[in-house]
């Protein structure tokens, strides 16, 4: 099998292209910065893995970009390119908020059409797995921009999975809700208010008491071994089961759940 994984420079991304590799499978490595691509080549010859990963600049928000996916031989898409925008919501420029939802939202969905329309003029099938998050489904405070891209990718991905069965596409649709991992990803979403969020903020002076407690509560739930969802996200891939849904770790996902069941 041939697949694509977008966003896979590091964290849950690389660690999956390396799982699938090790298991036969080719396997296109997109990095959002061509400054990557090097950096990445080298990690994979340290892996032994030259022959089963090509790593290559795919930066989802650029049309060019996506539409490599004509040029590739793809027989899985995986979805997992994304970006975090951190901050309270009365604070955030509404700009921040739209560029977090054309990365992690808007540009996906076209890459998952432009690979549909690839697959009808291969005359092949083919499979999509997205990469949403629980928090999607909890939404955490000054990370609401976040959790809401990845609500709305759960939306789009349950709906879409209804659609392709309706139309009798032979495209399969598979979703991936991960909690939280220590891949730095949220440490960066902490830092990045910096970046949107004016002195004059409704939380300025809050925002370093915000910090810290945001840290301690990443530091004391993130999970560092990050083969939990790299099996989910391998499983999805290449098994055939009907199983939409695919969520790790375990005791985070009970977590959601209760949440959902007593606090939403």
């Amino acid at each position: 099998m041939k697949i694509l994984i977008t966003g896979a420079a590091s964290g849950i991304g690389f660690k999956t292209a390396i799982g699938l590799a090790r298991k036969g499978h080719f396997v296109y490595v997109g990095v959002h910065l061509e400054s990557q691509v090097e950096v990445v080549k080298e990690h994979v010859r340290l892996q032994n893995l030259e022959r089963q990963i090509s790593v290559i600049f795919f930066d989802i928000t650029d049309e060019k970009c996506r539409r490599k996916i004509f040029d590739l031989d793809v027989d899985c898409l995986i979805n997992n390119a994304a970006i975090g925008v951190g901050g309270a919501l009365l604070d955030l420029p509404v700009t921040a908020i739209r560029h977090n939802f054309e990365v992690n939202v808007f540009s996906t969905i076209e890459l998952i059409q432009l690979y549909t329309a690839s697959l009808f003029l291969k005359k092949k099938k083919g499979r999509v797995v997205t990469i949403a998050s629980l928090a999607g489904l909890v939404p955490l405070p000054f990370m609401s921009t976040y959790c809401a891209t990845k609500a709305s990718l759960i939306t789009f991905i349950t709906a879409l999975r209804r659609e392709v069965t309706i139309l009798g596409i032979d495209l399969s649709i598979k979703l991936i809700e991960p909690g939280i991992y220590a891949t730095g990803f949220n440490e960066v979403m902490i830092d990045n208010y910096e970046k949107y969020i004016k002195k004059d903020a409704y939380f300025s002076s809050l925002y370093p008491q915000i910090s810290r407690k945001q840290r301690i509560f990443f530091r004391f739930l993130s999970k560092k071994d990050l083969t939990s969802i790299e099996k989910k996200i391998v499983t999805s891939c290449l098994s055939d089961s009907k199983k939409f849904i695919y969520r790790a770790p375990i005791l985070q996902v009970l977590g959601a759940k209760l949440y959902l069941l007593f606090f939403k």
